[in-house]
């Protein structure tokens, strides 16, 4: 494989909330492009099923310092928060806030940066910076 290949592969395992297990095909889903406002929080979620798992996550979001607006989509396994005006919500605090409604985060998007689950903790940490070479 070579050196590109490879950044390649990296990326897509961070921008992806499946996890990758070695030797087996990489099956991507229909890519869609994530919109996110200058504050706000995407966070996937590995084991949204249903509406009803949607409104227990967007619940608990709802009691974090600063959130004013949640939307999820099941499809995606995502949630979206929207803070209060010029407010920033803590990434952790919202990471949490999952994990207290019993499900688990996969990966948080936001203003501090990218984090995916710790595989021992299943805590955040911060996604390293991606390496990819300047096709240049």
């Amino acid at each position: 494989m070579s050196r590109l290949t490879v950044a390649v592969v990296v990326i897509l395992a961070l921008a992806s909330p499946q996890v990758l297990a070695a030797g087996e095909p990489v099956v991507l889903a229909k890519s869609v492009e994530l919109k996110l406002a200058k504050n706000e929080i995407a966070i996937y979620v590995g084991d949204m099923h249903c509406s009803h798992c949607a409104k227990k996550i967007a619940g608990k979001l709802y009691r974090v310092k600063g959130v004013v607006k949640v939307k999820t989509d099941v499809k995606q396994n995502l949630a979206i928060v929207t803070p209060q005006a010029k407010k920033q919500v803590d990434s952790k605090a919202a990471w949490a806030a999952v994990r207290a409604a019993g499900f688990k985060p996969t990966k948080l998007i936001g203003p501090q940066g990218t984090f995916v689950a710790d595989a021992k903790t299943k805590g955040p940490v911060k996604a390293p910076e991606s390496a990819v070479p300047n096709p240049s």
